[in-house]
Parts: structure tokens; sequence; C-alpha cells
């Protein structure tokens, strides 16, 4: 076998021009000073029946050191040059803590050379260089090949539809680490801890070209076992500085294997979390089918890599992408750079949110050139965020797919998104079946003759699902919008005057990418529109792609960069340092939740029933000064909807009087903010004046209230808006209501929804009068406005309603406040003086013929909305 060497790793093994701050679970220094025993090992110079323990006494084969069982603080020296053909390494032994074995090289600067042939050893699962159930070991400075034939692949012909793989032997890796359950004694330790590769350059691993129900590749871990042992795993691994190349199919990943079906569920109840893991400064090119990805791990970062071509050989119905995580939980993607993806594959994409994801993090990551698209989102996940990343010809789609409702809502915030219109459309066959928030974005459409495509399913055009856009940049170069562009209350649609955006980079002669100077041109010139042009969200984080504190001036800019204009403002979360407790609680969802920075569904606050009036206290140690709210309720696709109808802000006075500073009445839902006059306090109360029935399918008519998350803000620059005259608080949007007569399909409880199209009205059953809507104002009201609309439908529906009465229901006894006489039709505002009650009725008290073309004299009536509002008179 030929020596195979590569000028990559002396060129190119990290990007290192990112912002120079991260968070990593371990040094990456050599552990600890323990004494051991040195052992050296020479190719050409040695031999097995010397002593090993100096260059002169060197063994010569690794199979010597395969048979040999090492000892906490030994090291394995490898020869530098040194060549071993055929021959895997695969020593013995556990290190322990403060003193691991370490693998390294002597004698010079060129990497030994393990070439492991592709033999097969007896095993599934088998690398070049492979630990099984050992712990304590690091790996440095090793070339590392696993091929029988250089110049020929293996390819695994196989249909679409076919997942079988009747080849293992044929399973190859580069470094393979293996804890197998099944090889463990019952009461022995199955945390298998502290394992570090470094520095190594592995490349030419060839395997099967297709999916073969095992993980394969350059360096692998995997947990394996024919049944779930509980406790079993592997913590503290670090893989950083190497260098992958051609290899089958992964560059880096592990997998417990021992837990299939049902996104895994068996991991969490059985410890078998792959702990504390960080993938970091490695170079991947010309990968079978992705570069990294991450699966079954808790607490991971995946930082600084690059992968030049992913998807070199994989079918291209089979679908994958770079980099992913699966099954993880408390994981961060940041400052890596992926580009030169497949032409063509089912995702293909540089990113992936995956399935059964926690707390996962994408930020300051670029991608280029990867003609498939920017971003898979699959779902299934609780609190996603992805920010403050470049992609720059992203190809087909940006989003692609939403496979399954996530139980949190996901966040895109300030992402530089530059595409050419003519190919990119912005989502590809599904909706968004879960709540999804856009803030601070730009999409970029540089084609001068396309604009953007939002959709490629035309049912989905103009109604994209469960989404919600702010404060974005929607540039297009030809000047034309197009009429499905989503709604966006603050968007900015002028040219975002970036520095240069969109410049492709370049290898120099050395083959390192331009790196910084392309980024540069994402930053925004002096006098840009998008600077204070953004919104705040927490999920924005501390700092920019470029490592800027957020945010400087009025408000946080969108895109990439903060540009440094104005005062520095960090914005405090001052529920945060609050004491919280109510007074109605469920025992598993205590008041603590609703102020703990975690924005989970296991982390909230429920109250155990829904007796208003239901409180939250808020005490502070010292006075704080105060003026946003913003409040997230607990929202489950098909099992909790927004309930809280109603809410009035309070502060204590000296003897403990509460005055009301802020009232609200309408749907609160998903993170609402409320911008009130500010206040310095050092106690707030939260009091819950008025709920809404659960329409879900397993709400089943639910009240009681439930919120995630409860935050509060001094925010100088956001000031409360004015009350319009007449267009205050609705005090019956989403109030209890009965009717006398309802009809089947159009009950009371669509008249005060908000909802004002013609499916969601309230229509009697009959016309026999009087009849009646009832509603529950939950707590004394005052008002003196009525506005009602009635079901007007050109050649169906005229006015029918003539004659109404307005009533307080006080028990057994009923007053008469108001009464009219005339038509209503598609808008009438009654006004009245003001009246005060907690329970009222609208009564209609006479009828007439409707008069249109197909409703042949019909006179039951329907209203689309009533509303009553306490107006201001001068």
């Amino acid at each position: 076998m030929k020596k195979v060497l590569s000028g990559l790793l002396a060129l190119f093994l990290v990007l290192t021009v990112f912002a120079p701050y991260s968070h990593v679970f371990a040094e990456g220094t050599a552990s600890g000073a323990a004494v051991g025993t040195i052992y050296y090992v020479d190719a050409e110079g040695g031999n097995d029946s010397n002593s090993g323990t100096s260059p002169e006494q060197a063994w010569k084969s690794l199979t010597k050191v395969t048979d040999t069982t090492f000892q906490p603080g030994d090291q394995i020296l490898l020869k530098s040059g040194s060549v071993w053909n055929g021959e895997w390494l695969w020593p013995k032994g556990s290190g322990k803590e403060g003193a691991p074995i370490k693998i390294d090289k002597y004698g010079g600067d060129v990497l030994p050379v393990i070439n492991g042939m592709g033999v097969d050893r007896g095993f599934n699962y088998s690398g070049a260089v492979h630990l099984r159930n050992q712990e304590y070991w690091e790996i440095r400075n090793l070339e590392i090949t696993n091929d029988d034939n250089f110049d020929e692949d293996i390819v695994l012909q196989r249909p679409q539809g076919d997942n079988s793989y009747p080849n293992k032997d044929k399973t190859r890796n580069g470094i393979l680490l293996i804890v197998d359950g099944d090889q463990l004694e019952d009461n022995a330790d199955g945390i298998m801890d502290h394992i570090y590769i470094e520095n190594c350059y592995i490349h030419d691993v060839d395997g099967p070209n297709d999916w073969n129900d095992t993980f394969t590749g350059g360096i692998i871990f995997n947990v394996i076992g024919s049944k779930i042992r509980p406790n079993t795993s592997f913590r503290d691994l670090r893989i950083a500085n190497n260098t992958i190349r051609k290899v089958d199919l992964l560059g880096i990943t592990g997998y417990v294997d021992m837990v299939r079906g049902n996104y895994q569920a068996d991991i969490g109840p059985n410890n078998l979390w792959m702990r504390d893991i960080y993938i970091g400064h490695n170079y991947m090119e010309d990968i079978g089918q992705g570069g990294i990805d991450l699966c079954d791990a808790m607490n991971a970062v995946v930082e600084y890599n690059v992968v030049d071509g992913f998807l070199k050989r994989y079918p291209s119905f089979r679908p994958t992408v770079a980099l992913y995580p699966w099954k993880t939980e408390n994981a961060v993607f940041q400052f890596n750079e992926v580009y030169n993806g497949p032409s063509t594959n089912a995702d293909g994409s540089p990113y992936d949110m995956d399935s059964a994801l926690k707390d996962v993090v994408y930020q300051f990551n670029y991608s280029h050139n990867n003609p498939c698209g920017w971003m898979l989102y699959m779902g299934k996940n609780d609190n996603d965020i992805i920010r403050y990343n470049i992609s720059d010809d992203g190809g087909d789609f940006i989003i692609k797919y939403f496979l399954t409702p996530c139980t949190t809502p996901t966040y895109f915030v300030n992402n530089v998104i530059i595409y050419d219109g003519a190919r990119t459309k912005f989502m590809h066959r599904d909706p968004f079946k879960s709540m999804t928030y856009f803030y601070n974005n730009v999409f970029y459409n540089k084609s001068e003759t396309t604009t953007t495509t939002w959709h490629d399913t035309a049912q989905y055009l103009g109604n994209m699902g469960q989404v919600e856009f702010s404060n974005n940049c929607f540039y297009e170069a030809s000047g034309q919008h197009s009429p499905y562009e989503p709604e966006d209350p603050h968007k900015v649609t002028e040219n975002p005057m970036m520095v240069d955006p969109g410049r492709e980079p370049q290898k120099n002669s050395a083959g390192i990418l331009s790196g910084a100077t392309v980024w540069d041109g994402y930053k925004l010139q002096e006098g840009s529109p998008l600077i204070d042009a953004g919104v705040y969200v927490p999920q924005m984080g501390e700092r920019d792609f470029y490592g800027t504190p957020l945010y400087y001036g009025a408000a946080p800019d969108i895109g990439v960069h903060e540009y440094e204009q104005g005062e520095l403002t960090i914005p405090t979360n001052y529920a945060r340092q609050a004491s919280v407790t109510a007074n109605n609680a469920h025992p598993q969802f205590p008041a603590a939740n609703v102020a703990d920075g975690d924005y989970t569904q296991n982390s909230r606050w429920a109250a155990q029933n829904s007796e208003l009036p239901i409180w939250l206290d808020l005490s502070f140690e010292q006075d704080i000064t105060v003026n946003k709210m913003i409040l997230t309720e607990n929202i489950v696709e098909g099992w909790a909807e927004p309930r809280i109808s109603s809410f009035e802000l309070q502060m204590p006075d000296a003897n403990g009087n509460y005055t009301t500073i802020y009232t609200y009445n309408g749907e609160v839902g998903d993170h609402k903010a409320f911008v009130f006059d500010p206040v310095t306090t050092s106690a707030l109360r939260l009091n819950i004046t008025g709920l809404r029935p659960d329409t879900t399918e397993h709400g089943q008519g639910q009240t009681d209230p439930s919120i995630v998350e409860l935050e509060l803000y001094h925010s100088p620059s956001e000031t409360p808006e004015p009350p319009v005259p007449g267009d205050g608080d609705n005090l019956l949007l989403n109030k209890p209501v009965a009717a006398s007569s309802a009809h089947e399909r159009f009950p009371a409880e669509r008249v005060n929804d908000g909802d004002s199209t013609e499916d969601s009205r309230w229509a009697a059953a009959d016309s026999t009068v009087p009849m009646w809507l009832e509603f529950d104002l939950q707590g004394q009201k005052t008002f003196n406005t009525l506005r009602l609309e009635e079901n007007i439908v050109e050649n169906w529906a005229t006015e029918r309603i003539t004659g109404i009465e307005l009533q307080k229901v006080d028990g057994d006894t009923i007053t008469t406040l108001y009464s009219y006489e005339g038509t209503i039709g598609s808008s009438c505002e009654l006004s009245f003086e003001d009246c005060t009650a907690e329970k009222i009725r609208l009564v209609i008290t006479s009828l007439q013929p409707d008069t249109s073309s197909n409703s042949q004299g019909q006179t039951d009536p329907s209203l689309r909305e009533a509303a009553l509002y306490y107006t201001q008179r001068q």
C-alpha cells in the first residue's frame, strides 16, 4: 500500500477569524503531568522484542501495541514518518481522571501513518484506530486511512425504498469509539469519560455510498448493545483541529444504537445522553454524506468547523445535510462555514433543525454556494433559535419542509439571506405548523428580473401557516414586490446599504478562504435604513455576528451587524430578579417558573383552576423602573391555545392597596408585548381578570390559564400607543357568552371572537323574538359604546334586525340600559351614557324579512361581531 499524504493539514486546519468568544466544555491542552510509562513505536527501526520504553528500544508493530494493556498516565508515541499498512491500533486499558493515556508522535513534524486497508476485523463496527469500553484517552497527531483500493470506491447499488444492508463487513471507520453494553459487567460503570481526538488527518475511508443502518466515516462514536443498558454512554468528548478528507459516509458523528424508534424516547429516562461534547476547528472536504451529525447529545458545542463539499457519494433521493443535530438538548452550532453542497438532493442544505431537539441554537454561521438551499426544518422540537447567520446563494429554497409541529415557538432572528429570486423560493412544500417568528432578518433578492416566490405550493401563497414577520427587510433588486410578500407591520423595503453583500469568497494560493474580508461586506454603512429599525426580543442573545454587544441606539439593527451608533443599551429582564408568588398555582407548575428564563412547556406557571381573580405577585429587593411587559402563554398545537382575555397590571402603595397602572382586554397569546407609562416600584401584580374557553381538540373548553414566561423591561424608546377615540379595548372580546337560540354551525362564541368573516359568526336557529346573547364581562366594567356587525352577503343576506335592547343582568334582576329601533347592517355604532355591569344581555326585539334574491324572506338573525367599549368623550 502506498503512503498517502496531503498538504491540506499544513495549509488549512481551522478558521480562526470569527468573533473571539465561545463556550467550550474542556481545554484542548494536554492533561496533567501524571506519572506513567512512555512507549515508543518505530515501523522501520523498532522490534517487538524490545522493551518499548525508549526510542532506542522502540517496538515495531501496532499489533504489539494492540496486545498491550496500558495504565493511567502512560503514553504511546509513534515515530514521525512511520507507516503501518494493514494494521490497526487498538490499545487496551483505561486512564483515570488526571492521568489519561496519550497517543502522539515523536521525532519530527511528519505525521505517522496508519493505513487500515479496509481489513475486516471481525466486528460490525471497526476502525483503523479503535477504542471499546475505554476511557481517559487522548489521541493526537496521527494520519489515518482505511481503504483497500484508493482508486476504486465501494458502490452499493440499491433502489429507492430498499434500506437493506447485507455487506456489513465493509463497515469501515477512521477512528472509532465504542461503548458496548453487551460487553460490560452488570455492575460496571457504563459512562466512558474524557476522550480527546486532536490534530489528526483522516482521509480515504472507503465504505458503501448508501445508508447502511450504521454510522461510518472519519471519526465515529457509537453506543451499542442488543438491549437498553441504563447509564451507558460517553461524557467529555473533544474532537478538535482535525482534517477529514474523502470519507464515507460521514465526517464526524455518534449515535446511541441500542435505542431505536419513537424519536428515541428512551434516551432520557435511561441516562443514555452523550454529554459534554465539543466538536470544533475541524476541516472537512469531499465528504460522502454529511459533515457532522450530532445525535443523542446533551450539552454540546459545534463551532469553527469548515465543510467544503458534502453529499459527494450519496444517492440524490436519500436526504441529509452538512451539519445537523438529532435528539439533542442544549447545543449550539456556531462560527461554522459550509459550501459546495450537492446540485440535487431530497435535502441537500448546509443546516438542518432536525427533530427531537430542545434548546438548540444556530448562530454566527456562514454558508455559500449550496445549490439545494439554506435550512431544513423538521419540527417536533422545543425552543429552537436560528440567529445571526449569513447565507449567500442558498440555491433552491431558503427553508425546506416543516414536517411536525413544535411544542414551543421557533425564532429566526437577525439572519441575512442573499439569493437569486429567479431560482430561490422562500418555503418548500409545507406551511409553518407551529408558531414561528421572523424578526430583524434581511431577505435580499439580487435578481433584477424576478420577484421572490414565497412558497412553491400555490395553496400556501399568502397563507404560510402559523408564522409572524416583524421588523424585517424585504429588498427586491427589481424594485417589484410580490403581492404574497409576508405581512410585516414594520418592514423595510429600501436598499439595506450593506458594505458589499454577496461577494463570493476566493481561495488564495495556499487554499485559504478570504474569510473576514467577505464577512465584512455584510456590515451596515452609515445611513443604512436598517440601523435602529429592529425590535428587541430575548432570543437575539447578547452579541452580533462580529462580536458587537447588543444593542446601540434606540432599538436593535436589522441584519447580522449592530452598527455602533448611539448609547449601548443592554436590555435587562427585571422579572428574572423577582420573587414570584401566586394565589392560584398547580403543584407541578409553580409561580417561580414564570420568570426563570426557560421558555419551554415544562417550565411554566399554571393555575390549578379558573376561579377569578387570579394573580401573580412579583417582589424585588430594590426599586426597578419598567415600562414594558412581555407575556408568553402556554400554547401547544391541538392541546392549548390562548386563554387569557383580560388583565390588569397593578402596583401596591405603602398600605398594601393595589392601584391599576395598565389594563388590557384582548387575546394575549405568544410573546405579546405591552408598553405602558414608566413606573418605579419594588412590587408588581399581574391580575388576570378575564378568561376564554380553549377550543383545541384536547383543551375541551378549559379556561385555567398558564404562562410560560413573563418578562419586564425598561425601554425608553418605546411609548404607549395613544388611545384612539371610539376604538379602545373591546370588553366583549372572547368573554364567555350564551345564547337563547343558536344554529349548530354558528354558535354564540363566534360573535365575540374578533373574527368578522362570514364563517365566524353567530346565527339564530329560528326567528322567535325576543332572543338574546348574554355576556359575562368577568368583573365590573364601565362602557358607553356598542358596535354591531350584521351578516350581510350580496344576493344572500340583507339587514334583518330592526330593534335591540342592552340589559344589565344582576342575578334575577334585569335592567334595561339602552334601547334602539332601526336597522343594524354591516356596521352600526351605538352610543349612550356611561353604564357599569358585570353581566349584560343583548336582546333582539324585532326583525324584518330579508330582501335579497336568494334569501326567500327569511328573518332569523345573524351577527358577525358584537363589541363593547368605553370611549373617552369631551
